[in-house]
């Protein structure tokens, strides 16, 4: 297998944005953020059958 050269920079950015899109879905769950601010951040929840 190639090898990536992936900098320290670029992971640490990605992983704070999952950390920060985990809080903000926490907060919806207990009730304290609309649906609204989800969308605005780009979070999107599969639609039930």
């Amino acid at each position: 297998m190639k090898g990536r050269n992936i900098s320290k920079k670029v992971v640490l950015k990605a992983v704070s944005k999952m950390i920060m899109d985990k809080e903000i879905v926490q907060s919806y769950i207990k009730g304290k953020t609309s649906i609204q601010v989800l969308n605005k951040k780009g979070i999107k929840f599969a639609k039930p059958l």
